[in-house]
Formats: structure tokens, C-alpha cells, sequence
């Protein structure tokens, strides 16, 4: 009831039609600028931990808060309904929507690694039972799993997912609470596109100084921003093949995958039944692994998708009241 409450306040005022304060504009600012240490949680925790579904979920976790910083910052401001012919409404139900459908993005590839865990149990099970009598069983289980891999990762299965114009609103006014939005909004992209780059492939990204420079407070984020997405690139470095894993996760199913290739195909050699059992227990741990950080990840995506919805059906059913 509480969450409920705020929401509405924070939108009840969003259809006011007086001018903007540039008293609530420096608020705004100065709360937009406390997201700063977030935006140094990510790049800390790349460093220290690498790029997993954990550090997934803190990235979705932040686009939580630049959302509500994106209405927030029309509340404080009380931003007039209208403004140059066009709705401040439209704009935020248009890029709504594309945050919608990122979430929806974001749960195929969650729903496509989910079931690669199951196929991973599955052939668990197999070569449990057939691995003493080094049937062609095995093998075939092993090229099954490679098959599926091939369905996480790679360009051609991704290369038309529609990520969204980055680029300035264009505007003929020097409305800075209509500057502070897109702020919120060019921020939010980028870290839409890290989120994109971790779990599908790598695009370009690019950190629009220009947009920060209309706020002075707001230098120092912009420096930290441009530090996250270098040190995200640093973390990619080393992967040349764009259908390979980068997640830590997913790298560690990959590498018992192999092992257990190179376990059964052994050059002729008989199996050794000790290391065998060990190469499948190392798949099966990692499997979970792989499943464990794909529920926190699907929370957060989860949490982020209603909460965007919630403030979507508040609007429309504000307009539909006045």
C-alpha cells in the first residue's frame, strides 16, 4: 500500500502545468548524481568478481532506480502535461515501452539458458548410466549439448533484436528539465546495451559527453559511466569469437562440457571411471551454478518489467481521469 502510495504521488503532479523551477531542477540533479556509487559498484565488482548474471542482475537493478528517477525528476519539477505541440506523456509511454521490450529480450535469453541446464541434466543422467561401457551414447549427448550451446550465443541469432535509437531528443527550447530526462534516459540506454553486450554479443558504446556538459553536477558521474563501459570491454577482451560464453557462468558449463568431450573420446584409451564420475560431477555443479545465477537474474528483470508496467497503467489511468 505504501509503494502504492508513492507511486502516486509521483505521478500526480506530472500532469501540473507550471513552469519548471530551476530550484527543483538542482534537486533533481543532485538526487540523479547519487546513483554515481551504483554506477562504481558495477565497475568494483567487474574487477573483483568478472563479468557474471550476478553483476546482470545489480546492472537491472539500476535500471530500477533510473526509472523511477525518470518520472521522479518530472514530480519534483512539476513539469507542464504539454510542451512544444508535443506530451511529456508520450514520451515517457514510447520509452517505456522499449524498456518493456528489453525485459522481454532479457527473459528469452534466460528462458533458452534454463533449458540448457535441463538438457545438461538430462545428459548427466545418460552418460551417468552409460559412461562404464563407452558407448557411442555419450557421444552423442556430448554434440546434443554442443548444438543447443550454439543457441545462447552469436551474432546471427541476435543481429535483429531492435536496440533502440540512442541518440539526443530533439527539441528547439533549452527546457532543462526536458535536458534532465534525457539524461536518465542516455544512461539507461547504456546500460541496457552493457546488459546486451554481456549476454548476447558486443555492440559499440558510446558515452554522449554532450548530454552530461548541460549539468555541472553531473561531471564527475559522467566520468565514472565512461570508466564502467571500458572496464566492461577490458573484461571482453580476451574473447575473439563472438559465439563463445563470457558470462562466468556459462564459461564454466562450456569448460566441463569439454572435459567431459576429451574424457570420453580419450584417444581409444578405456574410461577411467574415478575421473569420469569426477568430469560429470564438475558439469552438474556448474550447471546449478548456472541455474542459481539465472534466478536472481530473472528477478530482478522480473521486478524491473513491473515495475515499468505499474507506472504505465498509473499514467493511463490518470489521463483517462482528467
Amino acid at each position: 500500500m505504501m509503494k502504492r502510495v508513492m507511486h502516486v504521488a509521483c505521478f500526480s503532479s506530472f500532469f501540473l502545468r507550471e513552469k519548471p523551477s530551476s530550484i527543483h531542477i538542482e534537486e533533481a540533479m543532485n538526487s540523479f548524481s547519487s546513483l554515481l556509487q551504483d554506477i562504481k559498484n558495477l565497475e568494483s565488482s567487474l574487477t573483483k568478481n568478472s563479468l557474471s548474471l550476478r553483476w546482470c542482475s545489480e546492472a537491472t537493478n539500476l535500471l530500477r532506480k533510473m526509472h523511477f528517477q525518470f518520472l521522479h525528476i518530472f514530480q519534483e519539477s512539476e513539469v507542464p502535461m504539454f510542451w512544444d505541440g508535443g506530451k511529456y506523456v508520450d514520451e515517457y509511454m514510447r520509452y517505456s515501452l522499449h524498456i518493456l521490450d528489453f525485459c522481454n529480450v532479457m527473459r528469452l535469453a534466460h528462458s533458452t539458458m534454463d533449458r540448457y541446464c535441463l538438457l545438461v541434466d538430462v545428459a548427466v543422467k545418460n552418460i551417468s548410466d552409460e559412461g562404464n561401457s563407452g558407448s557411442a551414447v555419450n557421444m552423442t549427448e556430448i554434440e546434443k549439448l554442443e548444438r543447443e550451446w550454439l543457441k545462447l550465443y552469436g551474432i546471427e541469432n541476435w543481429k535483429n533484436v531492435n536496440l533502440y535509437k540512442t541518440g539526443r531528443w530533439k527539441t528547439k527550447t533549452k527546457d532543462n528539465i526536458f535536458r534532465a530526462a534525457h539524461v536518465v534516459r542516455r544512461t539507461m540506454n547504456i546500460v541496457c546495451l552493457l546488459l546486451f553486450c554481456a549476454i548476447f554479443y558486443p555492440v559499440s558504446i558510446e558515452v554522449d559527453e554532450e548530454v552530461y556538459r548541460d549539468f555541472p553536477q553531473l561531471k564527475l558521474f559522467s566520468s565514472s559511466l565512461r570508466k564502467l563501459v571500458c572496464c566492461f570491454f577490458e573484461e571482453r577482451q580476451g574473447v575473439k569469437d563472438n559465439s563463445r560464453p563470457v558470462l562466468a557462468e556459462t564459461k564454466m558449463v562450456e569448460s566441463a562440457v569439454e572435459e567431459l568431450r576429451g574424457e570420453i573420446l580419450n584417444g581409444g584409451v578405456p574410461l577411467n571411471k574415478e575421473k569420469l564420475r569426477k568430469t560429470i560431477d564438475s558439469l552438474q555443479n556448474s550447471s546449478l551454478a548456472l541455474k542459481e545465477g539465472l534466478g536472481i537474474f530473472d528477478s530482478a528483470v522480473n521486478e524491473l518489467f513491473q515495475d515499468v508496467m505499474k507506472g504505465r497503467n498509473m499514467i493511463l489511468g490518470l489521463v483517462a481521469s482528467s
